[in-house]
């Protein structure tokens, strides 16, 4: 699929991005003001270019196939960028502006994006944010593709055309739903957790991935219970006393209720893995862009040394 094709115009790809969010030609065109037969023979156009289907139509109205998410996510990113281009111009190193886009990790968006965002309304009040917060396969084929500024992730070692900076080393912990009759004590060995009934996510979960290389390198075989892919469904168990699960500290503020858990660091041996800072390689940080990294940068710092991101600071 070759963007820069010049049978490929910009006004064909704000057409396919009009008629993907109206969800239909009519709407699309009453948006763009465009006739529909002319809206319909652009997009016919660009199919033909891309050699791809790019909209399955049906009575119910139309959607983006496979290839046409691609392209969408792609032209998205090429129109937003081209948009913000007059602001970044206008804008200097004291007084950025503009678009800027990040991926974060659902649970530390959760406890990081408030302070950012009265940080940039008081700072920098011409950026606007926006915040990507899917699981760390997504974000991270987001980085590779270049449709994000920058973001945190726990696989950065694993990216092709990304540079990252170390971030923090963050500790994994057990928890289980409170019991009133029993004090448990603040760690917890790898060893005890293996004979405890596991809720876990599936294998292609970074999380579960450092789990079970840790269980190899101890020669333990973890007792999983129940394999959920939802965070939600996971947390539901694990509060319903069905069993417990290994997860971050930013997790757990998020989705439970103080008091309704306890929560244990896992040692001997302990369980950590390395999250990153990182941006594509090809995608020179704007004005906009660096003064968000540094303020995501500083925030996340200042939870990992007051506790409420447990692990240690790698900057």
């Amino acid at each position: 699929m070759d963007l820069l094709h010049p049978a490929i115009s910009l006004r064909q790809l704000h057409y396919l991005i009009a008629v993907a969010d109206a969800g239909s030609f009519s709407a699309a065109a009453d948006q763009t003001h465009v006739a529909q037969p002319a809206l319909s023979r652009q997009i016919a156009m660009l199919e033909a270019q891309v050699g791809l289907r790019l909209l399955s139509r049906s009575r119910k109205g139309v959607a983006l196939t496979e290839g046409g998410v691609r392209l969408y996510n792609l032209a998205r990113s090429m129109l937003e960028r081209l948009g913000s281009v007059q602001m970044e111009l206008r804008a200097s190193e004291k007084r950025p502006a503009g678009v800027v886009n990040i991926a974060l990790p659902p649970s530390v968006a959760s406890m990081l994006v408030p302070k950012v965002v009265r940080e940039l309304e008081s700072r920098y009040p011409e950026i606007i944010l926006r915040v990507e917060d899917g699981l760390s396969l997504e974000n991270g084929r987001s980085l590779e593709a270049a449709l994000l500024d920058f973001g945190i992730v726990p696989t950065a070692n694993e990216l092709v055309d990304v540079e990252y900076e170390l971030l923090v080393r963050e500790s994994l912990l057990l928890v289980e739903r409170r019991s009133a009759a029993r004090r448990v004590p603040t760690t917890i060995t790898f060893d005890e957790v293996a004979r405890l009934k596991l809720i876990m996510p599936p294998r292609s979960f970074h999380t579960r991935r450092v789990i079970d290389a840790a269980a190899h390198a101890s020669h333990l075989t973890l007792n999983i219970a129940y394999e959920q892919r939802s965070v939600t469904t996971i947390m539901s168990l694990v509060r319903d006393g069905l069993g417990a699960t290994i997860t971050n500290s930013p997790a757990i503020g998020q989705f439970w209720t103080p008091g309704t858990i306890t929560a244990r660091r896992i040692v001997k041996p302990e369980i950590t893995r390395m999250i990153s800072l990182a941006r594509p390689s090809k995608r020179t940080l704007s004005f906009a862009a660096q003064a968000v990294y540094d303020v995501v940068k500083r925030f996340a710092i200042e939870a990992v040394k007051e506790g409420r991101w447990q692990g240690t600071p790698l900057c």
